[in-house]
């Protein structure tokens, strides 16, 4: 019995031991990757920079815990400062017995900083990001002429007005034709997000379709709200910093 016991033990340190073995291969082939993309696009390269984590306050940042901000690019991007990185945080459930469970959710991120700071506008899909959060923020669920976008995306805005002007028939026919992302203009910065680990070839999806959204966005909106020139790329003092 006792022989049984110690097999079993040993046979448990085994997989124990396998699994951080592949884990470590795994996230050590992703830092090689994401290097390799970095020196191809001219772009910097840090393993970790966790105080990114803090830097945004939407969905998906600032809920759960042990906060991990990993594999960030940051660089130009046809004229825009952006950052891109492996964000993942915690949270943890306890049964009625007072087991614990932690479960890592794990998200692919985007940021592409703006000429100037916009009002709070959070597009995502209908039911699926950002429902719950975004109504804890008291943003409103704004309607559109179209029952097909309506169906589709929920859009909250801190100010009605503004969130109507953004969101033009041509930029719901962007989102409705490419829409695969959830995103937040967030001050100085327009943050994407999608669940799950990206690619390099996501992460250029998805700030090309940033930049769509960004040049969606009518030029008296700039001027009305952040009164800046839509044709500057100069960055107003006080934005985002980015490593």
């Amino acid at each position: 019995m006792q022989g049984s016991t110690w097999l079993i033990v040993l046979l448990a340190v085994l997989i124990g031991v396998g699994i951080f073995y592949f884990n470590y291969i795994r996230a050590k082939k992703r830092r090689e990757l994401f290097a390799g993309f970095a020196a191809q696009q001219g772009w910097s390269y840090l393993p970790v920079n966790n105080s990114l984590a803090g830097q945004w306050a939407g969905t998906p940042f600032r809920t759960g815990d042990n906060w991990r901000v990993k594999n960030v690019l940051s660089g130009p991007y046809n004229g825009y400062p952006m950052v891109a990185f492996d964000y993942s945080y915690q949270t943890h459930t306890t049964d009625s017995k007072g087991r614990r469970t932690t479960t890592t959710h794990k998200y692919g991120v985007v940021v592409m900083q703006l000429p100037g700071a916009l009002p709070q506008l959070e597009v995502t899909h209908e039911g699926i990001f950002g429902g719950a959060v975004a109504n804890a923020f008291g943003f409103r669920d704004l309607q559109f002429e179209s029952e097909q976008f309506n169906r589709a995306f929920r859009v909250k805005a801190d100010d009605e007005r503004f969130g109507h002007a953004v969101v033009t028939p041509r930029m719901m026919e962007l989102l409705l034709a490419r829409g695969e992302i959830g995103w937040r203009i967030e001050g100085n910065s327009l943050v994407g997000w999608d669940k799950g680990d990206h690619d390099p070839n996501e992460v250029m999806n998805r700030l090309g379709l940033l930049q769509q959204v960004l040049e969606q966005v009518p030029p008296y909106v700039w001027t009305d709200y952040a009164g800046v020139d839509p044709r500057s790329r100069q960055q107003p003092p006080g934005g985002p910093t980015y490593p």
